[in-house]
């Protein structure tokens, strides 16, 4: 695993952690969601590894990228995105996005339909019967009580170093996000995938977003919660990488 830095402009600056070898076949992109980093991706990135070049940008603001002055948008960070891979010499990827990076990824292949091989948005946000800050806080409280201990060690320590204000300066932009017209544009095959415990992205929230999508297709993972990419890493990294799994199944209309 390395680490580097690139800026696009000025104020936004990106650490990206890369995992395997350039010279992979596919290139995998996992974007993280509001207030955490690329730690809990490592598990997912390592099984990708063995097959692919993996990157784990890190969001402006959060883990070990800089903060900007300014809360930047979900379309900035789409567009940031890109613009970070193009200047690794990445012209196609699979993006797999979780939380509110489902929402990153969502707008990057909505905007740069060449740029996306295939979309995966993992325990995607947010569901509009519980689209404000306390009924999201709610729901993430019932979550941690399902995820494995250390998971929830790594995304509350991730938390703090973010910090309260530059969370709550971020948020606003998930919230106020439409990520169901997002994927609606999105040309290439959609993954909707959630733990079949994860109170954040439920079933019928899921099914929407499949359905909204040209070519989508919604799956559940048994055992896990929203953080599923850490919990059932080999499962997730089968569906990134377009496979199916026994330990995944469809969810029905």
């Amino acid at each position: 695993m390395t680490t580097s830095a690139a800026r696009t402009t000025p104020a936004l600056s990106w650490a990206i952690e890369q995992h395997g070898t350039p010279r992979g076949t596919t290139t995998q992109v996992l974007v993280h969601g509001i207030g955490v980093s690329a730690r809990y991706y490592r598990p997912l990135a390592r099984a990708l590894a063995t097959d692919a070049h993996v990157l784990v940008p890190e969001l402006p603001g959060f883990g070990r990228s800089p903060r900007p002055d300014e809360a930047p948008s979900i379309t900035e960070l789409a567009d940031g995105l890109v613009e970070q891979l193009a200047a690794r010499g990445v012209r196609r990827a699979v993006l797999t996005g979780h939380s509110m990076g489902a929402q990153v990824v969502a707008e990057a292949a909505r905007r740069h339909p060449d740029v996306a091989e295939r979309v995966v948005l993992l325990g995607p946000v947010v569901d509009p019967t519980a689209a404000t800050a306390v009924a999201q806080a709610l729901r993430l409280a019932r979550d941690s009580v399902h995820e494995p201990l250390r998971a929830n060690a790594i995304v509350f320590s991730d938390y703090v170093r973010a910090g309260v204000r530059w969370y709550a300066r971020q948020l606003p932009h998930m919230l106020d996000f439409a990520t169901d017209a997002a994927v609606a544009a999105i040309r290439c095959p959609v993954l909707v995938v959630r733990g079949e415990r994860d109170p954040i992205a439920p079933d019928a929230w899921v099914r929407r977003l499949a359905d909204t999508a040209p070519d989508g297709r919604a799956l559940v993972v048994p055992g896990a919660a929203h953080v599923v990419q850490y919990a059932r890493a080999a499962v997730v990294a089968e569906l990134c990488r377009g496979g199916t799994s026994s330990d995944a199944r469809d969810i029905l209309p």
